[in-house]
């Protein structure tokens, strides 16, 4: 009977043995599961729960059913992969998710975005050589919609599992997945993009480039769309009952930039940027000056100054601070290291002329450019006071340590040294 039982699973389980294996035999962590969507199928979570008849059944059937070696556990993965393997020749069913006894089926399908549960509870009864099967089928999202039905049959032998027993069980539950398909929304953009808002945890676009929700409906969502090679999006969308289409018009991110700005709102500044990615570090080299601007000695004025002190090349390392999540604007905290050309002995060297410490925020405006304002202090040293200043109130000596400019700030355009586009995101219905 187990040569039986191997012939049973290799003529009718092969096609259930590979849903069988992808399947999720237990989901409590819900942030990580990746769920196959299809236009035209939905994902359903199942489970089975066996009674103490159904092990007496079991156990009594012996070899007629089950073979000599196999026992009760053995016979509760039969019908399970049986039920798979009948699910997946389903045309409306595209994945079917084993659950755990103790995972919540409806907080568990809000989480991931699975629209339907079939529950099954197998009994028995020696007496009568019988199985007896009550299920029910939910949709989650509206819970407008259940199934609740009850059979008997006659104890079924392997080869029935997977031939005809769940037939009539599975047609019904693809007739009912039809109801759930007009909530299903779409959402095209680039492979690996992250959309969150449209569920509670984030839902990664395949490499088809669309991605398939069932939503309630109607509804509307506050969505953000990430992926760290283009510039994040977000929005408001609309889910209506005509299948909506949500596409992503996901404009490239360009590491490098140009920083033109005003320091003090006085002299110009140039700094060259890059930002490895959208999230995280900066580093900016740079070079303010002195020479041009307002409010400053010129050098017929003072010809004791050198023209050349007054250029001041600097490196700068930002960081951008994870409390603003916002996708237009951004919240940085600045480092940044000044020096300034010295004429020593006919001899030009380079020391420390300031060090700055900021608040950076920046907000973006039509076709990726970026205003920015920098807010902070900065400390000069005895040597490497600023003399090309005039009447700068917001210095303060520090004795023969140096000096402090508060506030210090700076505020300018980033522009990105890259192809210059419209960020957008549209909606569309089909």
């Amino acid at each position: 009977m187990v040569r039986r039982f191997v012939r049973a699973v290799l003529r009718w389980g092969w096609c259930g043995l590979l849903p069988a294996f992808l399947s999720v035999a237990s989901l409590p962590a819900e942030e990580e599961t990746q769920l196959e969507t299809l236009p035209n199928a939905v994902n359903v979570l199942y489970r089975i729960i066996f009674d103490e008849n159904f092990y007496f059944v079991a156990q009594a059937a012996g070899p007629y059913l089950w073979g000599d070696s196999v026992g009760p556990i053995g016979a509760q993965e039969a019908w399970y992969l049986s039920l798979e393997a009948t699910l997946g020749n389903m045309p409306h069913i595209a994945q079917a998710l084993r659950l755990a006894p103790d995972v919540d089926p409806m907080q568990l399908g809000i989480a991931i975005g699975v629209p339907l549960v079939l529950e099954i509870q197998v009994g028995g009864s020696i007496d009568r050589a019988e199985v007896s099967i009550a299920y029910q089928i939910r949709e989650i999202f509206t819970e407008e919609g259940s199934i609740h039905r009850q059979f008997t049959h006659t104890i079924p032998r392997q080869e029935d599992l997977f031939a005809y027993f769940w037939l009539s069980l599975a047609g019904e539950l693809d007739t009912f997945a039809l109801r759930v398909l007009k909530p299903l929304v779409e959402i095209r953009g680039r492979t690996g993009t992250q959309v969150s808002g449209f569920t509670p945890s984030p839902q990664e676009i395949p490499d088809s480039g669309s991605l398939f929700l069932a939503v309630p409906m109607p509804g509307t969502f506050r969505w953000k769309a990430l992926h760290k090679r283009y510039v994040p999006l977000e929005g408001i969308f609309l889910a209506s009952q005509e299948q909506p289409v949500l596409e992503l018009k996901q404009r490239r991110f360009y590491p490098f930039s140009l920083d033109l700005g005003l320091v003090q709102g006085r002299s110009p500044e140039l700094w060259f940027s890059w930002q490895p990615n959208y999230q995280g570090w900066r580093l900016r080299i740079g070079l303010q000056q002195q020479i041009l601007g307002i409010g400053y000695f010129s050098p017929l004025d003072s010809p004791e100054i050198d023209n050349r002190s007054l250029w001041f090349p600097g490196v700068e390392v930002a960081y951008r601070l994870p409390i603003h999540k916002s996708s237009v604007a951004r919240l940085f905290v600045a480092v940044t290291l000044m020096g300034r050309l010295y004429d020593v002995y006919d001899f030009l060297s380079l020391r420390l002329g300031s060090a700055l410490l900021s608040l950076g925020y920046d907000w973006e405006i039509p076709w990726g450019f970026r205003l920015f304002v920098d807010l902070g202090l900065g400390f000069s040293p005895q040597e490497g006071f600023v003399l090309g200043d005039r009447d700068n109130l917001f210095q303060i000596t520090l004795g023969d340590t140096g000096y402090l400019e508060i506030p210090r700030f700076r505020l300018g355009i980033r522009v990105p040294l890259g192809k210059w586009e419209k960020q957008k995101a549209t909606a569309v219905s089909q």
